[in-house]
């Protein structure tokens, strides 16, 4: 009796620590966050460069992701749109310390991409005293999947979900389509349902 009770045990513990199916994970995060999943995406794409900096060196520090802040992070679709011939770069003219020179990109085909969605922009104002230009694109729909679920409890679960972008034809040129974030969640389940708890950055 006792060795029966020793393998009853593991498969009744197993059982009740079943996490979430991909379906049920899927909705957690679907009711927790609606617009993660199937909302318009919307990509920045800056015309001007940060000062200083000229395209040769704008390039160059895109494939070697160094100065993240400053170039990665603003600038990492000038890379893919200059790879699918959308636009073209060049160096602004320096003129004295106060105004420096930059990368700027010009669109190829301004009238069309701007009947397809690329809205012009402007932010923070640049050493030469004007407005950072730049457009917003629409570049598809956002899109979460489940990677993985693991069940830490009887109620309680961990999933990774990966967020990405399923592009249109602007989302492809911008490279869209080749970031995936993964985020971790807590999930728990209330009253037969699971629900998201927690989300936090991929490790």
């Amino acid at each position: 009796m006792r060795r029966l009770a020793t393998l009853v045990l593991p498969t009744v513990l197993c059982c009740c620590q079943r996490g979430p199916s991909h379906e049920e994970a899927l909705a957690a995060i679907r009711r927790a966050r609606p617009a993660e999943d199937s909302a318009v995406a919307t990509v920045r794409v800056w015309a001007d460069g940060p000062p200083w900096f000229s395209c040769a060196e704008v390039l160059a520090k895109l494939r070697s992701r160094s100065d993240r802040a400053v170039v990665a992070e603003p600038l990492a679709n000038w890379r893919w749109l200059v790879m699918a011939d959308w636009v073209t770069l060049r160096d602004t003219s320096a003129g004295q310390v106060v105004e420096p020179g930059w990368c700027a990109a010009t669109l190829r085909d301004e009238a069309r991409l701007t009947a397809d969605g690329w809205a012009p922009v402007h932010g923070a104002s640049i050493p030469n005293g004007g407005e950072r230009r730049g457009w917003d694109v629409t570049a598809g729909r956002r899109h979460v999947a489940v990677g993985g679920t693991a069940p830490i409890g009887a109620d309680s679960a961990k999933v990774s979900y990966l967020f990405t972008i399923l592009p249109n034809a602007n989302g492809v040129a911008l490279g869209a389509d080749r970031d995936t974030v993964r985020r971790v969640a807590l999930l728990e389940k209330l009253d037969g349902r699971w629900r998201l708890v927690r989300l936090e950055d991929g490790r």
